[in-house]
């Protein structure tokens, strides 16, 4: 399992913004990347932000922000919405496989957007009800414009009750990997507090 490296002395891993106004790091590790997923036998890669537990309110339509600088590399403006034979046949295969697969696992995110930071960095904004008006692949933003607004895309709730679970799946990747991946719980919550230190 590869182990993602420190933010300090690394420019691209310091100073990020949190993606939601007067946001913070939840309290609790369950929200945090690293944490088991049992329901798709797998582990969280980012950082959940919900009405309770993250220093501000969180609700649907609630504006997302870029994290940092970056050019705009994924915008799903095609995205369709999960159907329950969607989640039965991604359950059966993740059952059959004992581990969540990367196709199952990009569509329990729901609608996305990436950001591109250079040197292998991106940032992933997931679970999004919609986009800002006029995003789109190539545009560059900066931090704290408005890209997407916080919804429920992609989770397994949305289908049976549509105002349950809002919130932002928000996700800094290194490589191949999620910043904090193969690292303890404590080891995780001090990367992310450096890479949110202003």
């Amino acid at each position: 399992m590869s182990v993602t490296p420190s933010p300090v002395g690394t420019p691209e891993l310091v100073r990020f913004s949190f993606p939601i106004k007067d946001a913070c790091l939840p309290a609790g590790d369950q929200l945090m990347p690293g944490a088991p997923r049992a329901y798709r036998q797998g582990t969280h890669e980012g950082i959940d932000f919900y009405e309770v537990d993250n220093c501000t309110a969180i609700g649907l339509g609630t504006e997302v922000l870029a994290a940092k600088d970056g050019e705009v590399v994924r915008v799903d403006s095609h995205y369709e919405e999960l159907t329950q034979e969607d989640v039965d046949e991604m359950d059966a295969r993740i059952a059959a496989q004992g581990e969540t697969d990367e196709e199952s696992l990009d569509r329990y995110r729901g609608r996305q957007v990436w950001i591109d930071h250079g040197a292998g960095v991106i940032t992933r904004y997931a679970h999004l009800s919609r986009f800002a008006d006029g995003l789109r692949v190539g545009m560059s933003v900066k931090r704290g414009e408005v890209i997407g607004y916080v919804g429920n895309s992609g989770t397994p709730e949305s289908l049976i009750d549509p105002n349950a679970e809002m919130h932002l799946h928000f996700e800094i990747r290194v490589g191949d990997s999620y910043l904090g991946q193969g690292l303890t719980p404590e080891e995780v919550r001090a990367l992310y507090e450096s890479a949110f230190a202003q």
